[in-house]
């Protein structure tokens, strides 16, 4: 406990879903941790970091922004390691998402790695991607085996089918990998599936934004999606075995098992039927009800033994929704 207390890490858009679950535990565990936001003097959006334990001794906040060159100097500058959570994740319909945000993502992935080459002080890199960088393709079948992490997500199929969320997170972590290497970086990626599991922050972030998103607007369609889903902490745990086990390497896949989004739907309305309040349909989009498995041997190999079961997954989140009053009723 010494030795980490004499550790800094630093963790990149402290405000997230993940982001903010690592901090508190990588806070339990006793380093010392850095955290950047837009805006630190923002007490609505950090004043819930504060209330960790040991946050008062062992926390700091400061600013940065992904957009800006120069803006994660300071902010890595010293620490021993960066977790990279940070990343854009809203697109705006009225400008062009291959140009706006996939550009976007590429930058601000690359702004941070620049910043880690200024500061000696730095051994490793941890970089949050994503499954979506890995299981978007032509021809995927039923027959198919696991995909492991030596497979990449199809850029052509990418923008065919407008995935450009999934194209973000290839390109930006190709460029990642390719920027570390020539560069001389340790880097080791995370590839999470669809994250569950409470909330911390004040309000819902990410992937349990789209959840809570569709069971209190009632009648709907819902997503074409057939895809891996995790519990966010079997994906701290990843993160901090990439930190902490000196042989991590590469990519690793983080995911639990693979449903269709209408599946989990339906588990969810079977164990809490009162928040289904109205009937609803598949959408009939294209491109996203791709048939796969995930390999996670190099994730259980690194120390993550056995992931929590889709069921906790959803009771976790309903029941964070409930106590932080977002859903009214739950029986």
């Amino acid at each position: 406990m010494d030795q980490k207390k004499k550790l800094e890490v630093c963790v990149t858009g402290g405000t997230g879903f993940i982001a903010s679950h690592l901090i508190r535990a990588l806070l339990h565990k006793g380093y010392n941790v850095r955290t950047t936001v837009r805006n630190p003097e923002d007490v609505s959006k950090t004043g819930f970091l504060w209330k960790m334990p040991n946050a008062k001794e062992q926390l700091r906040i400061v600013q940065a922004d992904l957009m800006e060159e120069g803006s994660f100097d300071a902010a890595v500058s010293g620490v021993s390691c960066v977790f990279h959570t940070a990343s854009p994740v809203a697109i705006n319909p009225d400008m062009n998402p291959e140009v706006t945000f996939v550009r976007t993502h590429v930058q601000g992935n690359i702004n941070v790695l620049t910043a880690c080459t200024k500061s000696p002080s730095i051994k490793r890199i941890i970089l949050t991607s994503s499954c979506s960088a890995i299981r978007y393709d032509y021809n995927h079948t039923i027959e198919d085996p696991p995909l492991d992490e030596s497979i990449w997500s199809n850029i052509e199929y990418c923008k065919e089918y407008k995935m450009w969320y999934a194209m973000a997170k290839t390109l930006g972590e190709k460029e990642a990998h390719a920027f570390a290497k020539e560069r001389g970086l340790d880097l080791v990626v995370i590839n999470p599936s669809f994250v569950l599991g409470p909330m911390l922050t004040p309000t819902p972030t990410s992937t349990i934004s789209l959840v809570l998103q569709f069971i209190t607007t009632g009648a709907g369609e819902y997503p074409n999606m057939r895809i891996g889903w995790v519990h966010i902490d079997d994906v701290v745990t990843a993160h901090l075995l990439a930190f902490e086990v000196p042989s991590a390497n590469g990519r690793y896949i983080c995911s639990g098992e693979v449903a269709h989004f209408g599946d989990v739907l339906q588990m969810l309305y079977n164990k809490y039927p009162k928040l289904k309040t109205s009937e609803s349909s598949c959408s009939k989009e294209k491109g996203n009800n791709i048939f796969h498995t995930l390999d996670t041997s190099k994730i259980q190999s690194l120390g993550l033994r056995g992931f929590k079961s889709l069921e906790q997954m959803i009771d976790d989140t309903i029941q964070s929704f409930h106590q932080h009053g977002l859903l009214e009723y739950l029986l």
